[in-house]
């Protein structure tokens, strides 16, 4: 790519970040200040040329992520990233970002995850109490054996969950980045992070802290996964549309939604499998799942059996279309009267930089 594409593209990013300082002041937690975030991730993105190359909309989706949490991505943190995947950005927690939220739950005690190596002494105790042991050798520790994760509650419940060497080479195989810095140079933050997502998929959800935080280890695990695909807007008055979407199939108008405890639903679709209705903090949809019903909780989908509509944090929806597009389910966009959302228009915005 050209210097000048480059530049271009560098500035069509920055623009748009410039744009979205509502939108993201609205995501983030009180005591973090909004232009301040703004400029850190907007500096990342001037400094970084693979992240400046990537579709604008899918670095604002990422931002957007990183706020909803209160991340703050300097460099020297290490708490969370951007990361480039190709033309797309994702946005993950780092080793240390996961530990921090962990904490800010109120919920937990201790957590930590630790590499164990051959010459360590380590036990498991599985039964009547789960428990584990972890002494580091003293001098040459030997080749690495596997590594775990560890969380003491308030209440004084304790668990932990051991991944073996095969475990933890099995998903770096299946890491978009398997050569990437995280698994060669900072290998052991890899190796951390692994066990701690497994043990997040089972640990008690007793506050809506824990909930929030086990969905964004979720959320970071699907690094994993093929890129975003489709239309990745928001919210109705989100930036991202101002950014060129690609134009969606025809289709003729829906009817008008069903209203459930005050709430509007997306209608049933005529044209397409499904309808959805992208709110601010949740995004509501309906139709025909046969085809990824198996998969919709795994990307925080909860269905509401009285309306017949699935709900999901509105954060997550990038992953919804994609799941869509692997499945070959076809998707429409419909706003709150359940009209199908036209196309909208160019503006022009000024930027926070001069590129």
């Amino acid at each position: 790519m050209s210097n000048g594409t480059t530049a271009i593209q560098k500035r069509e990013v920055v623009e748009l970040l410039n744009q979205s300082e509502k939108a993201i002041s609205e995501r983030l937690p009180a005591g973090i200040d909004p232009r301040k975030f703004l400029l850190t991730v907007a500096t990342l993105c001037q400094k970084n040329p693979d992240l400046a190359n990537c579709d604008p909309k899918s670095v604002l989706l990422a931002v957007y992520e990183a706020a909803e949490l209160g991340v703050n991505m300097s460099p020297a943190l290490q708490l969370g990233y951007l990361i480039p995947y190709g033309s797309k950005a994702q946005f993950q927690l780092g080793y240390r970002g996961m530990i921090q939220k962990a904490y800010e739950t109120g919920d937990v005690k201790t957590i930590f995850a630790e590499v164990v190596y051959e010459h360590d002494k380590f036990q498991r105790q599985f039964a009547p109490k789960r428990n584990v042991f972890h002494a580091p050798a003293d001098g040459e520790r030997g080749d690495k054996i596997g590594a775990y994760a560890l969380i003491e509650f308030k209440d004084g419940s304790l668990d932990w969950e051991y991944m073996t060497t095969e475990q933890v080479e099995r998903r770096r195989k299946h890491s978009k980045q398997s050569n990437g810095m995280l698994w060669t140079t900072f290998w052991e933050e890899g190796w951390r992070k692994t066990p701690i997502r497994a043990l997040f998929k089972r640990i008690p959800l007793t506050s809506r802290a824990l909930e929030a935080f086990a969905e964004a280890v979720s959320r970071e695990a699907l690094e994993d996964e093929e890129e975003p695909a489709g239309r990745l807007e928001l919210a109705a008055d989100s930036p991202i549309a101002q950014a060129n979407p690609p134009a969606q199939p025809q289709s003729t108008p829906q009817e008008a939604p069903i209203a459930k405890n005050g709430q509007s639903t997306p209608a049933e679709p005529r044209m397409h499998d499904i309808a959805v209705l992208i709110g601010a903090k949740d995004t509501v949809f309906r139709g025909d799942v046969r085809r990824i019903v198996e998969d919709l909780p795994k990307i925080g989908a909860k269905l509401n059996k009285a309306s017949k509509t699935w709900t999901m944090p509105a954060g997550r929806t990038h992953e919804l279309l994609s799941l869509c597009d692997k499945k070959t389910v076809t998707w429409v966009e419909v706003d709150s009267n359940g009209n199908v959302v036209p196309q909208p228009e160019e503006e022009q915005h000024e930027t926070l930089f001069n590129s």
